[in-house]
């Protein structure tokens, strides 16, 4: 029980990723100018030490993945990325119940937002695209609400 009877406890999702910090290192780092940190983040490196540690479903493909790809329809399945970056296509299954989400993990697959990105092979990209479009599509079919006055 809480002591606040208006208050709900806080129960973290396990959706926001996040690391702790000391408050003055987080101060530290946000009082960086601008440009030093576009500069930090064009140096070698520095993308790979933001990366997280790979797991385990980073290599494989997870059964949810594997049910997700065979409840696509033939022509939106990424077969190539699927095999080729598991850990994409894991994240795609994990997040295809918020379809806005998706969408918006596919577009930022297609963007290069870090620069200097090697890219996705033509045949991939073709794949995200088409994924895209079929859940553009399901985003068009979706009934909306009236807004409550």
């Amino acid at each position: 029980m809480s002591d606040n009877p208006g208050k709900q406890a806080f129960n973290p999702s396990g959706l926001i990723e996040f690391e702790i910090t000391d408050v003055a290192d987080a101060r530290k780092e946000a009082a960086k100018p601008a440009a030093i940190v576009a500069l930090e983040k064009l140096l070698p490196g520095y993308w790979e030490e933001q990366r997280r540690p790979l797991s385990p479903s980073d290599r494989a493909l997870t059964g949810k993945a594997i049910d997700w790809l065979m409840a696509l329809p033939a022509k939106a399945r990424p077969k190539a990325l699927s095999e080729q970056f598991p850990r994409i296509a894991n994240h795609l299954a994990e997040h295809w119940g918020d379809l806005a989400c998706a969408q918006m993990s596919l577009l930022r697959l297609l963007a290069d937002e870090r620069g200097r990105r090697k890219g996705f092979s033509l045949q991939i990209e073709q794949e995200i695209g088409r994924l895209a479009a079929h859940v553009q599509s399901l985003l068009e079919d979706v009934p909306t609400e009236p807004a409550a006055l």
